[in-house]
């Protein structure tokens, strides 16, 4: 069975990026976590019930997603990011082990925000936080989404801080330059390489 290591930081942090450097350099298949749920919560039929009945019909235009709905709803209280947490990750859970069965590499990666935070960290092998300044990450964000700085900021709120999670980390990639962010990965690899 591969290794479990995941990669895990605040949205803008550049999971996906430091993911994609992964497989390039080093071939190594990654799970992603967000576009999972994303997944779950377009085809899983008592899943978008589910979501309807909680957050109401707008949640859903012509059967997909409206995610800029959503967001809002999510993003205004804690309570309704635990209930969105709570109804789809248990999913992803389920989805992520069924994956994990068909690899064949020494180690995956497992990409997602939430990995402390849910306690999700106990089940993998090794986790790797991605951090960036937040500056440099609002940046990023509102380029990806095109949302405003505001709503980026009651994303980045409801998050857990950097400074709580890098104690919990196994290795950390602060992931402001090309360049060295390129060579803290290939070191990693060459670590990884002996797990």
């Amino acid at each position: 069975m591969s290794k479990v290591i995941a990669l895990t930081g605040g949205i803008g942090s550049g999971k996906t990026h430091i993911a994609s450097i992964f497989k390039n350099l080093a071939n190594i298949p990654c799970f992603n976590s967000d576009l999972e749920a994303k997944k779950i919560m377009n085809e899983n039929n008592f899943i978008k019930k589910e979501i309807i009945s909680v957050f109401g019909p707008e949640s859903f235009v012509k059967s997909k997603l409206n995610s800029e709905f959503l967001r809002n709803k999510i993003f205004e209280s804690q309570n309704n990011l635990k209930i969105i947490n709570d109804l789809v990750h248990k999913e992803v859970r389920i989805n992520f082990k069924k994956w994990l069965n068909f690899q064949s590499s020494r180690y995956i990666l497992k990409e997602t925000a939430i990995l402390f935070e849910h306690k999700y960290h106990l089940d993998v092998d090794l986790s790797v936080l991605v951090t960036a300044p937040t500056s440099l990450r609002i940046q990023r964000i509102i380029k990806r989404d095109n949302i405003s700085k505001n709503k980026v900021y009651k994303i980045i709120e409801n998050q857990w801080d950097d400074k709580k999670k890098i104690h919990l980390s196994d290795y950390f990639i602060e992931n402001i330059d090309e360049l060295s962010t390129l060579k803290k990965v290939q070191k990693l690899i060459k670590v990884f390489s002996v797990i």
